[in-house]
């Protein structure tokens, strides 16, 4: 055989490159390795730089307080401000301790004036005061059932008041409590016209300000939709049955009928009406009084304040025993005052002690203050205006800390992997053991792959059209907007009063179709509708953490799918047939043989699974996260058993990437915002360091653990 030529040899010498190519080769990959190392060094090495000094600074309250907005104040110099301890302590974790010229601190122990008290059935009680009542004493929520608008109502006058009415409401004072009206009454006329206008039949847009002026009239109308609450400006169509001749105040003229304002009727003939208006004059010395609603409802117009619903009326309490509750005693004595009706006993005298701190700001300085300490500051030398400031500025969540958003994170990671580990297990296990191999199967994995990489964005729209706009519920009070309602049984709990007007449910109890609920709840305002009947209502969820967790676990669902399916294909063959052989049936042989052996990668694939659903943004966005959110998800909760459950599902949550996208590239940027920016980031760049940890001993424990 003859020998082969050296050129044919790649190996030989003469085919080695020369000494410049070999250096320049290794030069440019070396380069690129370490360019990239370079890289992720400047990134964590400035998020920890940053971050670092915010965490200690602020401690673990950075971790176990919620967001807030952080005032920068210019305070003056003063003596003897007092406040909280636990507000001071706050106020010196936001700043740096020598930008503080405080002095002459001083902790003591400041006693509070409360009242323990029993509150029995049957009380009469003003809508606002029981809110008061049920903040201050946790647990404590009144679902009632009734309301009262026959019972005198209290209200208290700060100072003299001057009050000036027109005839037909000094009349009617007149005639419900002449014992308001002082001796000293003094009249004048005014001339004022009338409006006298004609609106043709058609279809008209409308504004919320002509409409809440145009309710009180004689006109009919109806309303395509109800107004949201969170949209006070949007302009909705309106329907005038028939031409109509009205006649109206110049008030309810100018709102309803200026032509120069979006959202008003247009007038077919209108004609002034000339009058002379008389106005009563009287002054109402102070003091506390007790008149019945329709007069305070007048006295609220002249500036009178209070806490009642002069709309809907008192609340009766229905308990069934008397309840326990405590109050601040001044809170109590005006609870008295303003509640005629309300039924006590076992009232008694205690104080509560708080630790406070008293110091001096030496000379005036910018301080930075989380709003709740401020209010607090305020409101501990509202009487003594100790602490004075001469400017603020405040800066949206660049205050507390991280707690919601770190709490929502966990929420939804929770949800999203309960529901992505069953069905992908499920799923992979169905492909890996019990599927035919064949092109169906292969289409499946092909598509699986696709899945993977689709922006997260498109996951994102796709869950707000099915989750929060479509999917079905079964319910009593299906909401107005649904896209379908589908009538299942004419049996239904009727709601209480409180959830009626919370949610805002019409109540309609005449024999009418589906279709006329609706028009007649969405001409009367409101969001839900019930007539007694069970429905299966495509309403959607809603922007809740139910939603964002679905739309997170079928995002993440083609990952552990295939990542499970490889863990199972893993295990031998031999571990099936052994099983299949001693007897056992199909699933249990894949129980005790092939899935504790795939457990491993399982795991793995779970773990980073979560990894990737807690850094997304834009399916969140769309489908559950809040930007700012004072309670976390618990705290909101008013409903018991199981109901409390879904309620709980149901609530809106914060979440750390939308909150760090918030905080970067939502709000005005300043010196102030940056601190939060990076300590976030290092929060929740440590939280995934310590959860891909976790993969990695989780992999090496079990595959210790079990071996083939």
């Amino acid at each position: 055989m003859a020998k082969q030529k050296s050129s044919n040899n790649p190996f030989c010498k003469k085919q080695r490159g020369t000494p410049t190519n070999e250096i320049f080769q290794y030069g440019f990959f070396s380069f690129a390795t370490y360019c990239i190392l370079l890289c992720a060094l400047v990134i964590f090495g400035k998020i920890i730089w940053e971050g670092t000094p915010v965490l200690l600074r602020k401690g673990s309250d950075f971790i176990t307080t919620k967001p807030q907005t952080l005032s920068v104040v210019e305070a003056v110099e003063s003596e003897g401000i007092e406040i909280p301890t636990e507000n001071f302590d706050n106020i010196l974790g936001s700043n740096d301790d020598d930008a503080l010229p405080f002095a002459n601190i001083e902790e003591f122990q400041k006693a509070f004036a409360f009242k323990r008290f029993s509150l029995l059935p049957g009380s009469v009680i003003g809508e606002g005061y029981l809110k008061n009542i049920e903040q201050q004493n946790e647990g404590f929520f009144l679902i009632y059932t009734e309301r009262n608008t026959e019972n005198p109502v209290g209200f208290t006058v700060e100072s003299d008041k001057s009050i000036s009415l027109k005839t037909p409401e000094f009349e009617q004072l007149q005639s419900l409590a002449p014992d308001l009206l002082p001796d000293e009454i003094s009249t004048r006329e005014i001339q004022l016209n009338d409006h006298k206008v004609t609106i043709a039949k058609g279809e008209y847009a409308m504004s919320k300000t002509a409409h809440d002026a145009l309710v009180p009239t004689q006109l009919i109308f109806q309303m395509r939709q109800g107004f949201p609450d969170d949209e006070p400006d949007k302009i909705c169509q309106s329907v005038v049955p028939e031409t109509q001749t009205i006649t109206i105040d110049s008030t309810t003229y100018f709102a309803a009928f200026d032509e120069d304002e979006n959202g008003t009727l247009p007038i077919e003939a209108e004609e002034q009406l000339p009058k002379k208006t008389t106005f009563h004059q009287f002054t109402l010395s102070k003091g506390n009084y007790s008149a019945p609603l329709p007069v305070l409802a007048i006295l609220a117009k002249q500036g009178i304040a209070t806490q009642h619903n002069l709309t809907r009326g008192s609340i009766v309490v229905n308990l069934d025993n008397p309840t326990e509750l405590i109050l601040p005693a001044a809170d109590y004595d005006q609870l008295l005052t303003a509640n005629p009706g309300i039924k006590v006993e076992g009232v008694a005298d205690f104080e509560q002690k708080a630790d406070y701190t008293r110091f001096d700001l030496t000379k005036d300085a910018e301080i930075r203050i989380d709003i709740e300490d401020l209010e607090a500051l305020n409101r501990a030398n509202q009487e003594s205006g100790k602490f004075k400031i001469s400017s603020e500025h405040t800066h949206s969540y660049s205050g507390g800390g991280i707690l919601g958003p770190i709490v929502g994170t966990a929420l939804l990671v929770i949800i999203c992997m309960v529901v992505a580990l069953f069905t992908g297990i499920a799923a992979a296990t169905f492909l890996n053991e019990y599927a035919r191999k064949g092109a169906f199967t292969k289409s499946i994995r092909l598509a699986m792959l696709k899945l993977a990489g689709v922006p997260s964005i498109v996951f994102g729209l796709f869950g707000l059209g099915l989750f929060v706009m479509l999917a079905p519920s079964l319910t009593s009070t299906p909401h107005t907007e649904s896209k379908l309602s589908i009538p299942l049984a004419p049996i239904a709990s009727t709601p209480q009063l409180r959830v009626v007007e919370d949610k805002k449910i019409h109540m309609e109890t005449r024999e009418l179709t589906t279709s006329e609920v609706v028009s007649a709840a969405k001409a009367n305002n409101q969001a839900y509708f019930y007539d007694g009947w069970t429905y299966l209502s495509f309403q959607g969820w809603g922007t809740c953490m139910l939603a964002g967790g679905f739309t997170l676990a079928i995002m993440v669902l083609p990952v552990i799918i295939t990542s499970c399916e490889e863990s199972l294909r893993a295990v031998p063959m031999g571990f099936r047939e052994a099983s299949l052989a001693l007897g056992a049936t199909k699933w249990q042989s894949i129980r005790t043989a092939v899935l504790p052996y795939a457990l491993p990668g399982i795991l793995t694939a779970s773990v980073l699974g979560i990894t990737r659903v807690a850094g997304e943004t834009a399916p969140i966005m769309f489908t559950a996260a809040a930007a700012e959110r004072s309670d976390l998800p618990w705290e909101a909760v008013q409903a018991t058993g199981f109901a409390a459950f879904v309620e709980f599902l149901q609530q809106s949550v914060q979440a750390l990437p939308y909150h760090i996208y918030t905080v970067a590239g939502r709000i005005p940027q300043s010196e102030y915002t940056e601190p939060m920016q990076f300590g976030s980031v290092l929060i929740f760049m440590l939280i995934v360091m310590a959860l891909a940890g976790l993969s990695i001993w989780l992999r090496i424990h079990f595959r210790n653990k079990i071996k083939w």
